[in-house]
């Protein structure tokens, strides 16, 4: 099986929350390279020139690993079997700021600028250790003759030079651009996590939180166990508000944040971590289950009024009394909008729900069932078997706390 060499960089280094940029004439598109830093700082930055200097002046079969003048880390090497394209992965630090480095900034361009750069540093991912660097040596290795690849190392790489245009300094505008730049970027990965949340898509919301990962929020959250709770506080408030966009019925979303509300009062500062993640997976897999959103408004008060009273007697003709419709034209509506008839969705969540009982909790077969509207014990265990292909007991063993979604 052949691989793209690049879509496996790009891959990577989204994974690490690095960036990767192609330059390239016209070179459109490249003051991004480094998250609009030289563009807020130099607003008239001649980037033609500097995409060429990066092309003309570059070896070849090289990888070069790079500090610039602001103590950024980048990784550049030729696309490979393409004439006059570089490669840039970064940026990356790997600490805080050098008292060196803040002296020179606020000697050559000012408090102001300081401050600002100090911002922009707040997002960009700290990367510890020669992990990284490993990593991005043996893939770009893939792409030259092993006898002719180079790897190397300097401090500060030629065309990543950079002397500012000191003037634009006392312009109002210059202490805004910088970390309006950065902040654009954070609420971008905090919008692209919220609405994958709303469409229950786990792999995206995950995505999204990664990206999120990259910034730190100077001044606002410490690593205290208050500072910590009130940062999870917020993302459970988030996650609520995105499950109100899936069309999650109220009783589910105060549920879950209501649990989680709990969990986090009594969380301990190493728990966030993991504590997010299992947010974000349970958050999504709630939309899924539950969100209504793709259907009209009388099949979603249906759907809505089953799962909210599995426990009690639930006919076609109830249903469809209680919709003021007849019970034909229910049915035929509920099949063309769910794919499923009515009677199969009831049992399929009665079934759902049942298997979390048992899973979760130590109730007795008999009790189970009746939670789940089936009073007939040797029914429910056929239902159930069939659907979950265990009689109710064999599941517990096997699922024993491991409670699925609610």
């Amino acid at each position: 099986m052949q691989v793209d060499l690049m879509q496996l960089i790009r891959k990577m280094m989204a994974a690490r929350n690095i960036q990767v940029t192609v330059a390239k004439a016209p070179f459109d598109g490249l003051e991004t390279f480094d998250y609009g830093l030289r563009r807020a700082l130099d607003p008239v930055f001649d980037w033609q020139a500097f995409g060429r200097s990066l092309v003309e002046d570059f070896p070849d079969n090289a990888l070069i690993f790079a500090e610039d003048v602001f103590e950024l880390h980048y990784a550049l090497f030729h696309m490979p079997d393409v004439e006059g394209q570089i490669c840039l992965i970064g940026p990356w630090t790997v600490g805080k700021r050098t008292p060196d480095q803040i002296h020179y900034v606020e000697r050559y361009m000012g408090k102001a600028a300081s401050e600002a750069v100090q911002e922009y540093y707040n997002g960009v991912r700290v990367v510890e250790g020669t992990e990284l660097i490993s990593t991005i040596t043996t893939l770009v290795s893939m792409a030259f003759p092993e006898e002719e690849f180079q790897v190397k190392e300097m401090r500060e790489y030629l065309p990543l030079n950079f002397s500012p245009d000191t003037r634009y300094f006392t312009e109002p505008a210059f202490e805004q651009d910088l970390p309006a730049s950065m902040l654009e970027q954070r609420y971008a990965a905090e919008h692209k996590l919220l609405d994958a949340v709303g469409r229950g898509d786990t792999e995206a919301a995950l995505e999204g939180l990664s990206l999120l990962g990259r910034f730190h929020f100077k001044g606002r959250f410490t690593k205290t166990p208050y500072q910590t709770k009130i940062m999870m506080t917020i993302m459970n408030t988030l996650l609520r508000k995105s499950m109100e966009s899936g069309m999650v019925h109220p009783y589910y979303i105060d549920e879950i944040s209501s649990r989680y509300a709990s969990i986090i009062e009594n969380m301990s500062v190493n728990d966030r971590d993991g504590l997010i993640g299992q947010m974000i997976r349970e958050y999504c897999a709630y939309v899924r289950q539950y969100s209504v959103k793709q259907y009209s408004p009388l099949v979603q008060k249906v759907i809505n009024h089953i799962n909210l009273n599995l426990s009690t007697e639930l006919s076609l003709k109830s249903l469809a009394g209680m919709c003021y419709i007849s019970p034909s034209y229910l049915s035929n509506l509920f099949k063309r909008e769910t794919g499923t008839t009515l009677i199969d969705y009831i049992n399929t969540q009665r079934i759902k729900r049942a298997a979390h009982l048992m899973s979760s909790t130590k109730m007795s077969v008999a009790t189970v069932a009746e939670r789940v509207g089936i009073l007939d014990v040797n029914y429910f265990t056929k239902l159930f078997k069939k659907s979950m292909g265990q009689t109710p007991t064999q599941y517990r063993r096997t699922h024993a706390g491991k409670p699925g979604e609610g």
